[in-house]
């Protein structure tokens, strides 16, 4: 696999601040309490049959996890069980198992993006789901995986739709000696006039700008906006709340649906944070964001 050199993303491992914050963290003085640490996100149950509609819909079902149905094709993004030494704070509100699913897409490759037991979960190998990633990504999938992967403005056409591989400022990693040795991305989603965009992980960099000249028409935004502290070393890796609604308008979007909170804790800030500083920001916002909760249908 070739190392991965782009205009956005890190580009030197961060080891050397992750150990300095994870040492620290030991020997930081308790804070106090805060009103957000006992924050839960409402999860909603969901059935097949609920899913079984002929209009074009999301479902958020927890961290970067969307079901989208566009123009009748099932899709879903980064589908995520569990992380390594990581609790599930807000339950899936349906069994993976019981979607049925034309596209998945896997923005990246780190531990809560790519799930390989959630992609053995939805029965990718014996089903031959097409599932999308960025390039050199599919490595860690077997041989028999329907994989397509991209690189930045390559695209796969599906019937009406066609999915786009976009820039994102990140980074790659899981094992010891992979390094950026896979490409991350986020994608656009997009059936004649309607346009999703979906980020992935991203810091806040030019790429927005870029995806904007791209894409001058954007429908629903799906942007992160957990596991931004401490800034020292989240800054280039995450956006915040803020950072988010930012780059919405940057995109020019017409709607933000905020994602990336609330079912892990990755990071320093309270769990529901996030949140409270969304629905903020929400009340004077001149972009539409729409605070989803886990497993409510939206229509799109």
């Amino acid at each position: 696999m070739a190392k991965h050199l782009t205009p956005y993303g890190i580009h030197k491992p961060p080891m050397d601040k992750v150990f300095k914050w994870k040492v620290g963290n030991l020997f930081k003085k308790r804070r106090e309490k805060h009103s957000d640490d006992d924050f839960q996100l409402k999860v909603h149950p969901l059935t097949k049959e609920a899913l079984q509609r002929e209009d074009d819909f999301i479902i958020w079902l927890g961290h970067a996890t969307f079901y989208i149905q566009l123009n009748g094709i099932k899709i879903l993004t980064d589908p995520v069980m569990d992380v390594p030494l990581t609790p599930r704070l807000a339950s899936l509100p349906i069994a993976l198992k019981e979607l049925e699913l034309d596209i998945i897409l896997v923005s990246h490759g780190h531990f809560d993006h790519l799930d390989i037991k959630a992609l053995q979960e939805l029965n990718i190998y014996k089903k031959q789901t097409k599932v999308i990633m960025p390039t050199d990504l599919s490595s860690y999938l077997k041989k028999e995986a329907n994989v397509t992967e991209l690189g930045w403005f390559e695209h796969y056409d599906a019937e009406s739709l066609s999915i786009t591989a976009l820039p994102a400022s990140h980074w790659h990693r899981r094992g010891v000696f992979d390094f950026n040795k896979a490409l991350w991305c986020s994608f656009a989603i997009t059936h004649k006039e309607k346009t999703i965009f979906f980020a992935g992980d991203t810091a806040f960099d030019g790429h927005f700008k870029e995806i904007q000249e791209y894409l001058p028409k954007i429908d629903v935004a799906l942007m992160p906006i957990g596991a931004y502290l401490p800034r020292e070393v989240m800054q280039t890796n995450h956006i915040d709340p803020q950072e988010a609604l930012d780059a919405t308008l940057l995109l020019d979007a017409s709607t933000m649906i905020p994602y990336h909170y609330g079912t892990f804790k990755l990071s320093d800030e309270p769990v529901g944070e996030p949140h409270s500083w969304i629905t903020k920001l929400s009340q004077t916002s001149k972009v539409a964001i729409n605070v989803l909760e886990v497993g409510n249908i939206c229509p799109l």
